[in-house]
């Protein structure tokens, strides 16, 4: 009786997935993320893998057939950098990352991270997400779980020994490695040395370091060095984040600067990398413009005013002590209050200056500081991946917009690469850093995490002023076999995974 229960179990489970049938993708133009040329080809998909790939696959009765005619399937894309996770859980369609095609996002930045991390991740897998979530593990999330709110200095030897006790528990709960964001309060006042420690724990359990830098303007080349001084000293993969050249008097160096932290990492035997998003103008907090913090003194708030484009180019996206500044311009605001540029900066950081021992920004700023020929030059280079910096419902369009801007405006405008090379650059590299063994490539036996797009049409449409706008020439996107967003609709379908690193452990999860 046993035997014939278990023979009718089996049944039942083939007949249901017979009746369910395979996704069957025919008549695409396959990029498989290599940066191989592409060629002709159908897939079969069957519970969340690829089974196969061929030329031209048979249609079952029971295949769920869609035809790719005229259109490019790509892997999904791998965000390295954003900020998505903010109200993730309360909009798990997360259509604005999805409908770039993008389908894994990689969270934890710029220093600050979900603690405990396996807190967040086993709300993430009550209700799954559109899209799939991997983590790093921020510095001054650290600092704060030791040092509470006294920031600014450096930490005493057992303070950095509790951070290292956290970080090791936090990489074992499947983080995939130490974020910093040196340029930030939080982690500002930590010394290079105290990184490298931190750094070396990440090592020894197969992470990597990701840094926004301690200065992206004029002392960028200085905060370079300090990357590659933490990977040769922790013996740990490095990667700049968000790479940019952010004042106007380091703007058009990179061409001619950056080469040699490529060839001096190769010499010295440290795997360098970097990502970019593909925007002239950043979004942050108004402090980051005077690196050493001496906010109220006037002729350094000039410079700062001056060396970012001046404050007709530094733009207040929001501003909760007055919201009716929320988009004019410094420039603008200075003439409504009738006071300075310079004043009128220093007012706005003594306005928001409770924001700082807060989760809650006060403000925020768009600012055009960087060269179009410094950002194609990055966007283009091999080693550097690519990322948003973005937010599910944020300010700025590269939430909505890095990822069709890319092959749109570079890739099919400029010519500053080419196709496969951008689709390269977007999922195998990723997938590399992240060592992802079955993800980033159209492969039989990977995950099947998907996208379908026009490479004539495809383009951005999000705007300063329109940030949301969904881009146009992207079909369909398929997470783990299902289509979260199909014939340009999002569906409703939540099938992301958490990602765990391979030093995850279970026994770490509470």
């Amino acid at each position: 009786m046993r035997h014939l229960w278990f023979s009718l179990a089996g049944l039942f489970l083939l007949s249901t997935r017979a009746l369910a049938g395979d996704v069957l993708i025919t008549h695409a133009l396959i990029y498989d993320g290599t940066g191989q040329a592409p060629f002709h080809g159908d897939l079969r998909i069957r519970d969340k893998k690829i089974i196969k790939l061929a030329k031209r696959i048979k249609p079952l009765a029971t295949d769920l057939v869609t035809d790719a005619k005229g259109l490019s399937v790509a892997p999904g894309f791998i965000d390295m950098h954003t900020h998505s996770d903010r109200g993730l859980l309360q909009d798990l369609d997360a259509a604005t990352v999805s409908r770039q095609g993008v389908t894994t996002i990689v969270i934890g930045q710029d220093g600050e991270s979900n603690y405990p991390l396996a807190d967040y991740y086993q709300k993430l897998e009550h209700t799954p997400a559109a899209v799939n979530v991997a983590s790093l593990i921020g510095h001054a999330t650290l600092r704060e779980q030791v040092m509470g709110h006294d920031l600014y200095r450096v930490s005493t030897p057992g303070e950095l020994a509790r951070m290292k006790e956290i970080l090791a528990h936090e990489l074992d709960a499947g983080a995939f490695g130490l974020s910093s964001g040196l340029e930030y309060e939080q982690g500002h006042f930590a010394t290079t040395e105290e990184v490298v420690e931190l750094a070396k724990v990440a090592a020894k359990r197969q992470g990597f370091y990701i840094s926004h830098v301690r200065d992206e303007g004029n002392a960028v080349f200085d905060s370079f060095d300090e990357v590659l001084k933490i990977g040769r000293d922790a013996k740990i993969p490095v990667e700049i984040t968000h790479i940019k050249l952010g004042s106007t008097p380091v703007w058009h160096l990179a061409a001619k600067r950056i080469p040699a932290y490529f060839a001096q990492a190769k010499r010295e035997h440290i795997d360098l990398s970097a990502d970019v998003y593909p925007y002239t103008y950043w979004h942050s907090t108004i402090r980051v413009m005077v690196p050493d913090r001496d906010y109220f003194n006037p002729q350094k708030v000039s410079a700062a005013l001056a060396d970012n484009g001046g404050p007709q180019a530094i733009r207040l996206a929001h501003y909760e002590p007055e919201p009716a500044m929320a988009g004019k311009t410094l420039a603008q605001i200075a003439d409504l209050w009738q006071i300075s540029p310079v004043d009128a900066y220093m007012r706005i950081v003594k306005a928001t200056s409770a924001e700082i021992d807060s989760d809650q920004s006060m403000e925020d700023i768009i600012v055009t500081s960087m060269s179009e020929d410094d950002v194609r030059w990055f966007v283009a280079h091999p080693k550097i991946m690519f990322c948003s910096d973005g937010e599910l419902h944020g300010s700025h369009p590269r939430g909505a917009g890095s990822f069709p801007r890319v092959l749109s405006h570079y890739v099919r405008d400029e010519r500053a690469l080419s196709l496969t090379q951008a689709i390269h650059k977007m999922t195998q590299l990723p997938a590399h850093q992240l060592h992802l063994k079955d993800r980033g490539q159209i492969r039989t036996g990977f995950v099947a995490d998907l996208v379908l797009f026009d490479p004539s049409s495809v383009r951005d449409q999000a705007t300063i002023d329109h940030p949301e706008a969904a881009p146009l020439g992207i079909a369909s996107v398929m997470v783990g076999g299902q289509w979260v967003i199909h014939d340009n609709q999002v569906t409703g379908q939540r099938p992301g995974q958490v990602l765990r690193s391979n030093a995850y452990r279970p026994s770490s999860r509470p």
